[in-house]
């Protein structure tokens, strides 16, 4: 006798979709006071109508004090951390490294082919995310079943 999952018996075999990202070979900086993709973090993976948990994790700072950085994530093009993301502020000293690691969960995706992208933003100043092999960006994408 099968096992119900989810109140069904016509579970769902497939494996879950899953993919990852490791920049390493270079630092990666940025001006922009409009969110723009972090060059090299885009993945795309097929699921099924599932939602799915996005991840990363690196250190970064930016050249002037009290200005803030912002990190958020799109799926297809659509923000999902609200139109301001997560913001992490300078502080008080320029050369002050700070970890960031943000994570969502998205609602049920539509079944399908699906483009994830870490993006960042800047209040003033430039932003420097490291990103050269002795630090690494981590950027991944699970879907949920």
């Amino acid at each position: 006798m099968a096992s119900v999952i989810r109140g069904s018996d016509n579970f769902d075999t497939t494996p879950p979709s899953v993919g990852k990202v490791v920049l390493s070979s270079g630092n990666i900086s940025n001006t922009s006071t409009s969110f723009v993709d972090v060059t090299g973090a885009s993945i795309t993976i097929t699921t099924g109508a599932n939602p799915i948990y996005i991840g990363a994790c690196f250190s970064f700072r930016n050249n002037n004090v009290n200005y803030d950085t912002s990190f958020n994530f799109t799926i297809d093009g659509a923000l999902q951390m609200g139109n301001l993301g997560v913001i992490q502020d300078q502080g008080s000293a320029t050369s002050a490294w700070s970890l960031c690691a943000p994570h969502v969960q998205s609602v049920a995706l539509s079944a399908g082919s699906h483009t994830i992208k870490l993006q960042w933003k800047v209040a003033g100043g430039t932003s420097l995310m490291l990103a050269n092999g002795n630090e690494n960006v981590q950027f991944f994408v699970n879907e949920i079943k």
